[in-house]
C-alpha cells in the first residue's frame, strides 16, 4: 500500500514545469499583443495622412495611386522569404528588423519632403509591416493550441485594433497642430518602446522545422500551396484585401473632399478600428454560433455594402456609421482568414503559410490602388467605391464555392504549440 501511495502521489500534483510553461506562453502572448498594439498604432498613425501629404506636395490622384501601389511591390516579393526567415531563425529576428524599418520610415517622412521620399518611406513601412504581420502571427501559432488558436488570434487582432484606434486619433491631433510631418515623426518615436518590448520577448520555434531558408523559400511555398484549402483561403484573402485596400487608400481622400478636417478624418478612420475591437471580443462565440465559412462570407458581404454606400454619405455621423461597418467586416475577416491559413498546413509550414497570405495581401495592395486610381481619374472617386462594391459582391458566390475546399479540422500541433495545456515546454532560442 505504501508503494502504491508513493506511485500515486506524483500523479495527484501537476509537474512544476507544466504550470511554468503555461505561464511563459501567456506572458509571451501578452507581450506579443502589446507589440501588435504599438506597431499597428504606428502604422495607422502615418498611413491615413500619406495620401493627403502627397496631395499637399502636388501629386495627382493617379500619382497617389501609383505611389501607394508601387510601395507594395517589394513587400509582395519578400513576403514568402519573411515566412522562411521566421521558420528558420525565429519570429523575434523578424520583429527586430521591422522595428528598425518603421523608425527609418517615420524619420524619412518627417525630414524629406518629396514624392520620391514618400515612395521610399512607404516601401519601408510596407516591408516592416510584413515583418510585423509574420512574426507576431507565428508567435500566436506557436504559443497557442488548436482549441485556443482562433481565440488567441482574436485577442491579437483586437490589440492591433486598439492601436489602430489610437493611431489615427493621435496622428490627426498631431497633424492638426504640427502638420502631417508631426504625425510622421511620432512613428519613429513610437519604435523606442516597440524595440523594448521585442527585447523582452522570448523567441519560440516549432518542434518540426521545415528546413526552409531564403534559398529554398519558393520550394517550400509550393509545398504549402499543395495543401488542401490553402488556394481557397488565399483567393478569399485577396478579394477581401482588395476591398480593404480601396478603403485604406482613398477613403481619407474622400473624407477630405467632403470637407472634414484632419482631426475629424482621424476620428472617422479610428471608428473602423473601434468597431473591429468590439466584434473581435466576440469572435470565438461568433465562430461557435455561425461557423467559420458563413461568418467569413457574411463579413465579406458587409464590406461590399460599406463600400457601396460610401459615396452616398457626406456628413460626419453617417460616415462614422460607414466606418463602423468597415470595421465589423475587417474585425471578422482578418482573424478568420489567418486562423484558416494556419490550420490548413502542418506546424513546420506555419511561417510559410503566413508569408503566402501576406503575399496575396500585398498583391492586392499593389493592384487595388493602381486600378482604382485610374477609375477615380476618369470617373470620380464615388465611382471607384461603387465598382469596388460590385466587384466584391460578385466574388462572394465564387468564394462560397471555393470555401468548400477549406480544411475544417486543424492539423495536430507540435509540442511547442501545446505548452499551455500539456506541460511540454516550447523550444526557446
Amino acid at each position: 500500500m505504501a508503494d502504491s501511495g508513493s506511485q500515486d502521489a506524483p500523479a495527484q500534483s501537476p509537474p512544476v514545469h507544466a504550470s511554468r510553461a503555461a505561464a511563459d506562453a501567456r506572458a509571451l502572448l501578452r507581450l506579443n499583443n502589446i507589440l501588435a498594439c504599438i506597431s499597428t498604432g504606428a502604422w495607422s498613425m502615418a498611413t491615413p495622412f500619406i495620401p493627403l501629404h502627397l496631395a499637399a506636395l502636388g501629386a495627382s490622384v493617379a500619382v497617389v495611386g501609383a505611389v501607394l501601389g508601387s510601395s507594395g511591390v517589394v513587400p509582395l516579393l519578400i513576403s514568402v522569404h519573411a515566412g522562411a526567415v521566421s521558420d528558420q531563425r525565429g519570429p523575434k529576428t523578424v520583429a527586430k528588423a521591422s522595428v528598425v524599418l518603421f523608425a527609418v520610415a517615420g524619420l524619412t517622412l518627417a525630414s524629406l519632403h518629396s514624392v520620391l521620399a514618400v515612395a521610399v518611406a512607404c516601401t519601408l513601412i510596407g516591408v516592416g509591416n510584413i515583418g510585423f504581420a509574420v512574426s507576431p502571427q507565428a508567435i500566436v501559432a506557436a504559443a497557442s493550441t488548436p482549441a485556443t488558436r482562433v481565440r488567441d488570434y482574436g485577442y491579437y487582432f483586437l490589440w492591433g485594433s486598439v492601436g489602430a484606434v489610437l493611431g489615427p486619433v493621435i496622428g490627426g491631433l498631431a497633424a492638426g497642430r504640427f502638420g502631417y510631418l508631426g504625425a510622421f515623426a511620432l512613428v519613429g518615436l513610437l519604435m523606442l518602446p516597440g524595440f523594448a518590448v521585442v527585447a523582452c520577448m522570448r523567441d519560440v520555434s516549432t518542434a518540426q522545422r521545415s528546413g526552409a531558408s531564403l534559398a529554398t523559400a519558393h520550394t517550400f511555398a509550393g509545398r504549402a500551396l499543395s495543401q488542401p484549402g490553402v488556394g481557397a483561403i488565399l483567393f478569399i484573402t485577396f478579394m477581401v484585401a482588395c476591398g480593404q485596400q480601396l478603403q485604406q487608400s482613398f477613403y481619407p481622400l474622400y473624407l477630405n473632399k467632403v470637407g472634414l478636417s484632419a482631426t475629424l478624418i482621424g476620428i472617422v478612420i479610428a471608428a473602423t478600428s473601434l468597431s473591429s475591437i468590439l466584434v473581435r471580443s466576440f469572435l470565438s462565440r461568433s465562430v461557435a454560433t455561425f461557423g467559420y465559412v458563413p461568418l467569413l462570407l457574411g463579413a465579406t458581404a458587409l464590406s461590399a455594402l460599406s463600400l457601396g454606400i460610401t459615396p452616398l454619405m457626406r456628413r460626419f455621423w453617417p460616415l462614422m456609421f460607414v466606418s463602423a461597418l468597415m470595421g465589423v467586416s475587417s474585425g471578422f475577416t482578418q482573424p478568420l482568414t489567418m486562423s484558416l491559413a494556419i490550420e490548413s498546413v502542418g506546424a513546420q509550414l506555419w511561417g510559410m503559410a503566413i508569408g503566402l497570405r501576406q503575399s496575396v495581401q500585398r498583391l492586392a495592395q499593389v493592384a487595388s490602388p493602381v486600378v482604382f486610381g485610374v477609375i477615380i481619374t476618369s470617373s470620380g472617386i464615388g465611382s471607384a467605391f461603387f465598382i469596388g462594391a460590385l466587384t466584391l459582391a460578385g466574388a462572394i458566390p465564387i468564394m462560397a464555392r471555393w470555401a468548400g475546399h477549406l480544411r475544417r479540422t486543424p492539423i495536430a500541433s507540435p509540442p511547442a504549440a501545446s505548452a499551455a495545456t500539456d506541460g511540454t515546454k516550447p523550444s526557446a532560442r
